[in-house]
């Protein structure tokens, strides 16, 4: 018996992906990579505006003007944008298949797709998060199955946390 039913016309949305990128961020990077986030950060920041002082003062362009304006455009702009960013790359990494269904039984989850299909026993599940409408099953640190409260065609999604704490045994954490 399928408890939970998910369906998807053309695999994950652009939305699903940036969420996921956020909650990755907030949940497993470590101190050490946000002080170097920052860091770029204040330094892209140093840069740019270091390069905007020597043009107005020198009013012409130099090499280094050029240089520091650029460096310091990057580093604001990857910072800026860092989430989209990452999850554009793993957007274009993840199989973009259509008619993507995910159910969930007493075994486990089942997805099938027009591409591939594949199973997953609740015991694989090492992390569960809901954040932003969306619960994320995580397999591993990097590896998770995106379920959008919206996309539940059988079952309701407010049932499935309990559904799942109870099958895996494990707690739902909310971001």
């Amino acid at each position: 018996m399928d408890y939970f039913v998910l369906r998807f016309d053309h695999s994950y949305r652009k939305e699903d992906f940036r969420a996921l990128s956020k909650l990755a961020d907030k949940t497993t990077r470590k101190w050490s990579g946000r002080i170097i986030a920052v860091f770029g950060f204040v330094v892209g920041l140093f840069a740019f505006l270091s390069g905007i002082l020597m043009l107005w003062s020198d009013r012409e362009i130099s090499d280094l003007t050029a240089t520091l304006l650029l460096f310091g455009g990057l580093c604001l702009v990857l910072g800026f944008f860092r989430n989209r960013l990452n999850a554009w790359g793993a957007r274009k990494q993840s199989l973009q298949v259509e008619n993507l269904t995910i159910k969930f039984s007493d075994e486990g989850l089942t997805q099938s797709s027009s591409k591939a299909a594949a199973s997953v026993p609740y015991h694989a599940f090492e992390r569960l998060y809901h954040y932003r409408d969306r619960y994320f099953l995580f397999v591993d640190k990097l590896h998770a199955y995106i379920l959008p409260e919206d996309r539940f065609v059988v079952g309701d999604s407010a049932d499935f946390r309990a559904f799942i704490e109870a099958k895996t045994g494990k707690t739902v954490e909310y971001i």
